[in-house]
């Protein structure tokens, strides 16, 4: 075993590895958390850093394990058993039994995002009847396409009610490229994903929290075109933004747009004083047109506020996400944990973010297995068990936490 420690139980196993090699990290890491799983495993998950040769990873994995669906991407940190790395790769088995699985993969998201999901779902239900499906998992390209058009497309052909999750990959915060990893092969500018079906005696629990909060202020988007936001209120967008935050916090500037992500202001859902928002970060400025370029669409009209919160507040807001994935369990006994943080978070909390990661593990146990990867924008419902909540949405600076649950042969968990 690479690492201190690993993580195994009924349904899934999680193995780790640091090796240089990047051949040898892979099959380590996959041979760690097959041997550690009772039943054959039905799918992999693999999250790698960025410096990787990542044909040889791969090609580690199959080896070690050959034959068995794969998806997965590189990362702006790895989330495993022990902790948070950024030199790693974490691979999640998930046996077969109880659960099925298929994967597909939909390319040149950023030209055709439509297209792309298209092309994904048709390699997905060659191998499953959609009466079958149950959950989708997917890893879209990080750095290209436009995160509202994904999700779009994917409610059209699935319905707006169906359970939808997943995490952008990353490439280490140097936001030049990602890649996604499917049956082996790595690609480029592609979308990822994976359906799974289960019986009666397993749950999924999902949990999306943040702990960011409005500073008060809100406005409109008056101009857009894709990921480019023009005008806020009729004014240049880059302009009102720096007259929110003032000369000192502006000089922080691009690192500030995390610490000070865009709210986007869900009407549907609000109500009364209540108002429910989606973070949108801003990731790069664009000076000589005053606009801003996002990770996901604001579409015109949008109304929308500015938010921040402490390192504390967000400990608290993954801490939340982990009590709401519980609470959706209804129930059933925790048995894996799938974790999507933001780069912003990361960024945002420096040598306090394994404390998020030590939140969800104190909430719904530290025995259980847990991967994942801090990524470049998360999708996940603002809370499944509510019919007006349950739209899974495009989110940044954000936690989404996907947890299968079990009733069968466990006592009721609480």
């Amino acid at each position: 075993m690479d690492t201190e420690q690993g993580a195994a139980g009924r349904y899934a196993a999680v193995g780790t590895s640091a090796r240089e090699n990047s051949f040898d990290a892979g099959w380590h890491a996959a041979r760690e958390a097959v041997d550690r799983l009772a039943d054959p495993p039905g799918v992999l998950f693999v999250f790698a850093a960025m410096s990787y040769d990542h044909r040889a990873l791969l090609r580690g994995i199959e080896e070690a394990v050959p034959g068995v669906p794969m998806v997965g991407g590189t990362t702006a940190g790895e989330i495993a058993f022990g902790g948070v790395s950024e030199s790693s790769v974490v691979v999640l088995a998930i046996a077969s039994g109880a659960l099925e699985f298929a994967t597909g993969i939909g390319q040149d998201v950023s030209r055709d995002e439509k297209a792309a999901v298209q092309q994904m779902l048709q390699g997905i239900f060659r191998h499953m009847d959609r009466s079958r499906c149950s959950s989708l998992m997917i890893f879209p390209n990080g750095m290209g396409g436009d995160g509202l058009a994904v999700l779009d497309a994917l409610h059209r052909e699935l319905g707006e009610g169906f359970e939808i999750v997943g995490g952008y990959p990353g490439d280490d915060q140097r936001f030049q490229e990602t890649f996604q990893y499917f049956d082996g092969k790595v690609y480029k500018d592609a979308i990822a994903g994976v359906m799974i079906s289960h019986d009666a005696t397993l749950r999924t629990g999902i949990g999306v929290g943040s702990g960011f909060e409005s500073i008060g202020n809100s406005f409109v988007c008056t101009s857009s075109t894709g990921n480019i936001v023009r005008e806020f209120d009729h004014m240049p967008a880059l302009e009102l933004y720096r007259e929110f935050l003032g000369p000192e916090r502006w000089a922080r500037l691009p690192g500030v747009f995390m610490e000070y992500p865009l709210g986007l202001i869900d009407e549907q859902v609000s109500h009364g004083d209540l108002s429910c928002f989606q973070l949108r970060s801003g990731v790069q400025a664009l000076e000589h047109e005053g606009a801003i370029f996002v990770a996901a669409s604001i579409p015109e009209g949008s109304s929308l506020t500015l938010t921040t919160g402490s390192r504390g507040d967000l400990v608290n807001g993954a801490r939340r996400a982990a009590e709401q994935a519980k609470r959706t369990l209804q129930g059933a006994r925790p048995e894996m944990i799938i974790m999507f943080s933001c780069v912003g978070r990361k960024m945002v909390l420096g040598r306090r973010v394994q404390e998020e990661v030590d939140a969800v593990r104190e909430c719904l146990g530290y025995d259980i297995p847990i991967a994942g990867f801090y990524t470049y924008g998360e999708i996940g419902p603002i809370d499944k068990t509510r019919p007006t909540l349950s739209t899974s949405k495009f989110h940044n600076e954000t936690v989404v936490l996907w947890v299968l649950g079990s009733y069968h042969g466990r006592d009721a968990y609480g």
